[in-house]
């Protein structure tokens, strides 16, 4: 059930085309899962199980995400935001 709300959620992260649309997607739902109890190593191994879906293809956008992992920007992001 809490992975269905995890994936729920993190699903707007696919779309995302910068470290900055990133941060914004995850300062509006970080809050909603931590009141649907979902913990953060619950959060964790859904990035770490999860990571192919959230790679992005190369863009030529000048503050895109190119040729990189977002599962990794996405994961840095989160991790500091957990840690505030």
């Amino acid at each position: 059930m809490k992975e269905d709300i995890i994936r729920q959620y993190f699903e707007k992260l696919k779309s995302a085309d910068s470290p900055i649309e990133i941060n914004s997607i995850l300062d509006q739902i970080i809050p909603i899962l931590k009141l649907s109890g979902v913990s953060i190593p619950e959060m964790m191994t859904y990035f770490k199980m999860h990571q192919n879906d959230y790679e992005t293809k190369s863009q030529d956008h000048q503050n895109s995400i190119s040729n990189s992992n977002k599962a990794k920007v996405v994961m840095e992001l989160l991790m500091a935001k957990l840690n505030k």
